[in-house]
């Protein structure tokens, strides 16, 4: 299967640990990064360089956070090794990016220590850790409830899926979303959450949504991939589930790891 990448677009997760006043709507920018072997280290100080910025703009009420995960497998042949998530509150605001001249005050108020040589040498030293293979804006649309707050090596699988009936979404609202609420109440697994890509789409992208699980540890991973986490399902559920199936076209899975966040 082709990582994510060499893709058209692709889609990915981290959200229904965010803390969000409930019906109050989270959009989600993904930017997924191709790193070279041989830029690795040199990629993650960046980003660790970045960080200070973001949360200049988590203080100004430009985002609500950002995350920086690894994929796994993640081979210089695989495609994207990592990916970026940053939180808006609003689709005007994650269409918008940085305010209109702020950037400069982030960046000065981030790192007072560093002379405009030195934060220039950073913004290339960016541009040549990575390639932003691509950006995916989306919307969360349902989530599990809970109280886990996501904590650096959270575990993360993801289905890419294809909307194929207008149905899908309410499906996977009033089916399959009370089950996973009782593995979560069980244990395990953390959270669960369905979201909408809205740019790109049409008949030629990847997928139209996903639907992420996020596990705080590789036993809670693993029992679920293997088949001896899901838990039995009651007669007309699985009926409904069964139906339900019929409304997508499940178009990958998908793994990641939690390593650096902004909040």
């Amino acid at each position: 299967m082709k990582k994510i990448t060499t893709l058209t677009f692709v889609l990915l997760l981290s959200l229904g640990a965010f803390v969000q006043a409930q019906n109050e709507p989270l959009y989600l920018l993904f930017e997924f990064m191709k790193v070279n072997d041989e830029r690795n280290s040199d990629y993650l100080e960046v980003e660790q360089f970045w960080t200070n910025i973001h949360q200049q703009r988590v203080a100004d009420g430009n985002i609500i956070g950002w995350d920086l995960w690894a994929m796994s497998p993640g081979g210089s042949e695989q495609g994207s090794q990592y990916f970026t998530v940053t939180l808006f509150s609003s689709l005007e605001a994650m269409l918008e990016g940085f305010p209109n001249g702020k950037f400069n005050e982030y960046l000065q108020k981030a790192h007072p220590e560093l002379s405009d040589k030195e934060l220039g040498e950073w913004m290339e030293k960016t541009v040549i850790s990575r390639d932003i293979a691509h950006q995916v804006y989306c919307k969360e649309i349902n989530s599990t409830e809970g109280d886990f707050d996501m904590p650096i090596g959270t575990l993360l699988k993801f289905d890419l899926m294809k909307q194929l009936d207008d149905s899908y979404e309410k499906v996977e609202s009033e089916v399959f979303k009370p089950w996973h609420q009782q593995l979560v109440d069980n244990g395990q697994k953390e959270a669960w959450g369905l979201i909408r890509v809205l740019l790109p789409t049409g008949s030629q992208s990847l997928a139209s949504h996903m639907t992420y699980s996020m596990y705080s540890s590789y036993k809670q991973l693993a029992d679920d991939m293997d088949g001896s986490g899901g838990g039995p399902m009651e007669l007309m559920t699985g009926l409904a589930v069964k139906q339900g199936l019929a409304t997508r076209d499940m178009r990958g899975v998908e793994a990641a790891q939690l390593i650096m966040k902004v909040r």
